[in-house]
């Protein structure tokens, strides 16, 4: 049996707080935390498993986005899109809404930017309470094609089963999803999230290193207290001064400068 070695990247997509990131965790670390955390930009995390095809065993590299869950980051969300081979569209069992939010935004937005990828539905946080039958999740899933799972990052259930069907998927054992409209997309947020999704987008831009930008980007935010859920003016201010901090011994003073002036600008309040 023939053995290779591939890479592929896939996003993990949803409303805040339906568990995007401890699906990761307890995935790659088997770990799980109660405590949540807002995923500020996009964070990448690294498995590799092994899956035997049906003519050969792959070494697959899985590239796991963890993808800001916040509504109006546009800017931030389509960049992070792109190259995409794979997605795991994720709600919370026990927040019917989170369902109709992947209908209603993240699938029309990330297939506007990638096309037809395979992806798969995850319904996590099925240990508690769950809110949403399985006709309903069903039903969403045979419209495109593709598989859905109960899962709890908590206990673990179903987690492995869903990542490893997902690169079995973008290595070729299952259709392309077909791309469905949706509808068009109303980007939500208001003039706050949209100053930050820009300024975030223009630092990491112009750093020169997206990964390597959004990092600093996380810890900068930390310091502020900048909420992305709720961005304030003054946080935002805050957030853009450090970010030329940041900068500074990388570009030098005055293109930082000039970066800062431009980042302040994109705070004014519209008219």
């Amino acid at each position: 049996m023939q053995f290779k070695r591939v890479k592929r990247k896939a996003l993990l997509l949803g409303d805040g707080a339906v568990g995007k990131t401890s699906l990761v965790r307890k995935y790659v670390m088997d770990k799980f935390d109660d405590k949540y955390i807002t995923t500020i930009g996009t964070k990448v995390t690294k498995k590799v498993i092994e899956l035997r095809m049906k003519a050969e065993t792959v070494e697959l590299t899985m590239m796991l986005w963890d993808i800001l869950g916040q509504k109006g980051y546009t800017g931030i969300q389509r960049s992070s899109y792109k190259g995409a081979e794979g997605i795991i569209f994720v709600c919370d069992a026990t927040r019917p809404e989170t369902l109709k939010s992947l209908e209603g935004y993240w699938i029309p937005e990330a297939l506007s930017v990638v096309g037809g990828v395979p992806f798969v539905f995850a319904v996590n946080k099925s240990d508690l309470e769950c809110r949403i039958s399985e006709s309903d999740i069903k039903a969403l899933a045979d419209k495109y094609g593709s598989p859905y799972f109960f899962t709890s990052a908590k206990t673990g259930k179903n987690v492995e089963d869903m990542f490893k069907a997902l690169g079995r998927a973008v290595l070729g054992e299952a259709p392309e999803s077909p791309v469905i409209s949706a509808g068009k997309v109303v980007e939500a947020g208001n003039w706050l999230i949209r100053a930050t999704d820009s300024i975030i987008q223009d630092f990491c831009a112009q750093y020169g290193d997206y990964d390597m930008g959004m990092a600093i980007v996380r810890r900068k935010a930390e310091e502020v207290g900048l909420d992305v859920k709720a961005p304030t003016e003054l946080a935002l201010r805050k957030f853009v001064l450090l970010l030329y901090d940041a900068e500074v011994d990388v570009k030098g003073e005055e293109a930082a400068r000039q970066n800062r002036t431009r980042r302040k600008l994109m705070i004014k309040r519209p008219e």
